[in-house]
């Protein structure tokens, strides 16, 4: 590793997991943090060992001095678990790449790495923006594939009654897939947005549960929902003191129902 450049993204990988046709299962920073908290949870819950990391020139200059004198920099981080029977791998991450060529060039070292494990769906998590909340969010779902669109819509998923554009890797991710020979799908759930939603987090969380035969406990999510908040908060007054402008988050926007729209970026 130490020959190599760093134009492009890399995958450091710590151990090669023994998997059976794995779905990876993707929550990244977007929206009211549903993805992120949902995938977060999904790591601590089921104790998900983490095998791979990376690290791309596409995220932000700046890493962070932690409090015991490490350096660190931003990454995505590959985790392995089971839900019921099926051998999930968990993506998550810090943040999204900063351009629309990074984000092109991340989604393809992912799905390229993710096909050389044998996975053969993927599904990513993201909110979609709503005023209106009732008292549990709806999840919408999307696929590439009529059949994991169709376990999506058994598993208490719905269609999305608007045209949706889908901002960041959630879109992307799952829309590419099929160059790889790998089913993609996005679950949306509805978000009031600016804050930590542990609600929208839990919906897609049970939806993923049924759909895969088995059980996540969600019961600290209202915590880390908490957590999560304060510690964004914190980042993105620091961010903003440097100069630094918002990284890449991503989300829906209803395409038909703007006026719906409470918070986007």
């Amino acid at each position: 590793m130490a020959s190599e450049t760093f134009d492009n993204s890399r995958i450091e990988v710590k151990a090669k997991p023994k998997l059976q046709k794995p779905i990876l299962i993707v929550g990244l920073p977007g929206i009211g943090l549903v993805s992120k908290l949902a995938a977060d949870n999904m790591v601590k819950s089921l104790k998900a060992k983490k095998f791979a990391t990376l690290y791309s020139p596409h995220f932000p200059n700046q890493v962070l001095a932690l409090k015991n004198g490490r350096l660190r920099m931003f990454s995505m981080k590959f985790f392995s678990t089971k839900v019921g029977k099926r051998d999930v791998i968990v993506l998550k991450g810090d943040l999204q790449p900063l351009t629309v060529e990074g984000q092109y060039e991340v989604c393809a070292k992912v799905l390229e790495y993710s096909k050389s494990l044998g996975c053969t769906e993927v599904l990513a998590m993201a909110g979609y923006a709503t005023n209106n909340l009732p008292p549990k969010p709806q999840v919408f779902a999307t696929s590439t594939s009529k059949a994991m669109l169709s376990r999506l819509l058994k598993s208490s998923c719905a269609l999305s009654p608007n045209i949706v554009p889908i901002v960041g890797m959630a879109g992307m991710l799952p829309a590419i897939a099929p160059m790889y020979d790998i089913n993609g799908a996005c679950l949306l759930v509805e978000t009031p947005g600016p804050i930590a939603d542990a609600n929208g987090s839990k919906a897609l969380t049970e939806v993923i549960a049924k759909l895969l035969g088995g059980k996540v406990d969600t019961s600290q999510l209202s915590k880390r929902a908490e957590k999560a908040s304060r510690l964004i908060a914190n980042f993105e007054k620091q961010a903003a003191k440097a100069g630094a402008a918002p990284s890449g988050h991503g989300g829906a926007m209803p395409e038909m129902a703007k006026s719906d729209l409470s918070y986007i970026r």
